[in-house]
């Protein structure tokens, strides 16, 4: 911050006046009435020592078109403790983002960065030196240079190497083996079938009541979850997180499947269960089909949207997650995203299955 001090003799005391720069303007602070030059002096600095902590630099507009490869490559030149091998090992890993090379620096976005993570075929160790020199060159945008002053990679965190999920998801064969459950298992074949077709967490289909249905519409509202509440009753709560209330888009067929349930149904919750325990669900699922759960219908759901080319966003706005945990979820199934995709989300269920 750019500042001087002027200490002058005022009123038989001394005045001291700061004088600064706030972004392109100069202001000034003073105050007098101090006894000797020291305490005006004191004084002064404890004003900037203040202001420090408030006003920032102003960015450097003559740098705003600097791409992401030509800040990475005067970086590289500066850097005077860098080795060859270092060198080319960064190189290498900055391939990972690619597609943001010539893409100016203010312009580039943490989100941008995660979706090119998720678009790689490199290794986790890759992705996650990538994550390290992105920092660094972004770091370097903020200081010397004044290109930006947040770093969109600041919260990306290292990607743990893990074995891949063994998500267990319905075949088609499975998905056509409930219809046998109408006569017996008429209300968990419902359920079921709304679990299907939205993706649901359990809690917040056994909270559905049927004003959060719009069947002309084809949409139903996910508000609230039924959960056991802290007197240990179990009623209504809050959903997850912000991100989980949402409206789903719905395919006629379970349009049609919910119309002939609402003449049986007499309660307002479409599955009036007293407790959030699946385990009953669960055990008549297991009459039909073996080795699945109700998360199982969740799984399917979203990887029935990727492998068809819907966009993470949208995956995540319909799950009531955030992107990242979709990404971290089913990062095995993003490659087939690549493809155009056939349909839109209410299509795809009545294409394939």
């Amino acid at each position: 911050m750019q500042y001087n001090f002027t200490i002058r003799k005022k009123d038989g005391g001394f005045q001291i006046i700061v004088s600064y720069k706030d972004g392109y303007k100069w202001k000034q602070k003073s105050k007098q009435g101090f006894a000797t030059q020291r305490d005006a002096k004191l004084y002064g600095q404890e004003i900037v020592d203040n202001l420090k902590k408030t006003i920032t630099n102003p960015l450097d507009d003559s740098l705003k078109n600097v791409t992401l490869i030509e800040l990475f490559e005067l970086y590289i030149s500066e850097k005077i403790d860098i080795t060859y091998n270092t060198t080319i090992a960064y190189r290498n890993a900055l391939n990972v983002v690619s597609a943001l090379f010539d893409k100016p620096i203010p312009q580039i976005t943490k989100h941008q960065i995660m979706q090119e993570y998720n678009n790689s075929n490199y290794s986790v160790q890759t992705i996650n030196l990538c994550s390290r020199v992105l920092k660094a060159v972004f770091n370097y945008a903020i200081d010397p240079y004044r290109i930006i002053r947040n770093n969109p990679c600041i919260s990306l965190k290292p990607i743990k190497e893990r074995k891949v999920k063994n998500l267990k998801v319905f075949t088609e064969i499975e998905l056509n083996a409930l219809e046998r459950m109408k006569e017996k298992h008429y209300m968990y074949y419902v359920m079921f079938m709304v679990a299907r077709y939205t993706g649901a967490r359990y809690g917040e289909i056994i909270a559905i009541n049927w004003c959060d249905i719009d069947l002309e519409n084809q949409v139903i509202l996910i508000d609230k979850q039924w959960t056991r509440l802290k007197d240990n009753s179990y009623g209504y709560a809050f959903t997850k997180s912000k991100n989980s209330i949402r409206k789903i888009p719905i395919p006629p067929v379970l349009c049609s499947i919910l119309e002939n349930y609402k003449v049986h149904s007499m309660q307002d919750r479409l599955f009036p269960f007293k407790d959030n325990r699946s385990s009953r669900a669960n055990t008549v699922l297991s009459y039909y089909v073996k080795d699945k759960s109700m998360h199982s219908f969740r799984h399917t759901y979203a990887t029935t949207l990727l492998s068809n080319n819907v966009d993470i966003k949208t995956v995540a706005s319909l799950l009531g997650d955030t992107v990242d945990t979709v990404i971290n979820n089913y990062i095995h199934y993003t490659d087939e995203m690549r493809r155009k995709a056939a349909e839109k989300v209410v299509n795809i269920f009545g294409y394939f299955f």
